[in-house]
């Protein structure tokens, strides 16, 4: 609370939130919380969408500087005739989460339209991958568009010319100072942890490899064990570690998205299913089988 800039684990954030909705009893929170959103709740990227001259050059620099604000959920502009469909995703790091992240950036954006327009825009299609809701009544009232759900993506439809509106308060001078803060704060980020994402590209790309190590890691890289132990370890990561929590990561995202173990067993790189469902029960204290049945529930 001392430091309101400063980043989370994601871990951290989902339980404060979800601990939130549970504690005020609002099956809703998430909605709730993207209706008090400002440009300021978006720290410096708020700032720049809000001296941006149109919507769709705010739309595109928040983008661009989405890493300012945080990593959890990503997204990518689909064009059609008339429409841009704007799909959100996490990245294969991401944890389980609730319904209330996706339903607070939903929310949080369309009230960000809103204010820097000043005008009552509303999408065209809000679409969750989630079940229906005891209520439709709060999605109603906040998007007031159709709201669907069990879609295959969390995705908001959107007109396109909404994009030629104009900002009520744009100021180009703030615009290029803003921008070159959000350039700089970007550059700083990556310079503190280029090794941990190389290292997180290559594993990504052969974790299909039962014998990935770190010494392959490094080979790939051309540089020593020892010289990539000590970059890692500057930036608070071990090699041993970081393989592990992306297994671990992805194996709960593919058996959410119903991979068969056989599947999952030849994505990470394991030898046989037996060794994945030894290992995964290990990781969790409970089998694949029961993790699936307990996310499908949830």
């Amino acid at each position: 609370m001392r430091s309101p800039d400063a980043y989370l684990p994601v871990e951290t954030y989902l339980h404060i939130q979800d601990s939130a909705a549970q504690y005020v009893n609002d099956p809703y929170f998430g909605l709730h919380m993207g209706e008090f959103a400002q440009p300021g709740s978006w720290s410096i990227l708020g700032y720049l969408m809000m001296n941006c001259k149109t919507l769709g050059e705010a739309f595109e620099k928040s983008g661009r500087y989405q890493r300012i604000i945080g990593n959890l959920i990503t997204g990518r502009a689909e064009l059609s005739l008339g429409k841009v469909r704007l799909v959100y995703f996490t990245p294969p790091h991401a944890p389980p989460m609730s319904r209330h992240c996706f339903e607070s950036t939903f929310s949080s954006s369309v009230r960000l339209v809103r204010t820097l327009s000043g005008l009552p825009l509303n999408p065209l299609e809000v679409a969750f991958i989630y079940p229906e809701p005891a209520s439709r009544t709060e999605y109603e009232r906040i998007f007031n568009c159709p709201v669907c759900f069990g879609q295959r993506e969390n995705a908001m439809t959107l007109d396109m010319r909404m994009g030629n509106l104009p900002v009520r308060m744009a100021n180009p001078a703030l615009l290029e100072h803003f921008e070159h803060y959000a350039q700089n704060f970007i550059a700083q980020m990556e310079q503190n942890d280029a090794t941990t994402q190389a290292v997180t590209k290559i594993i990504l790309a052969r974790l299909d490899d039962e014998s990935l190590s770190i010494k392959k890691v490094a080979r790939e890289m051309t540089v020593s064990v020892r010289t990539l132990q000590k970059r890692l370890e500057a930036e608070g990561v071990v090699f041993s570690d970081l393989l592990r929590d992306i297994r671990q990561r992805l194996a709960k995202k593919y058996l959410r998205e119903n991979y068969s173990v056989e599947q999952i067993t030849y994505l990470l790189g394991f030898s046989e299913p037996s060794v994945f469902r030894k290992s995964f029960k290990k990781w969790f204290g409970v089998t694949p089988r029961e993790y699936r049945d307990w996310a499908t529930c949830g």
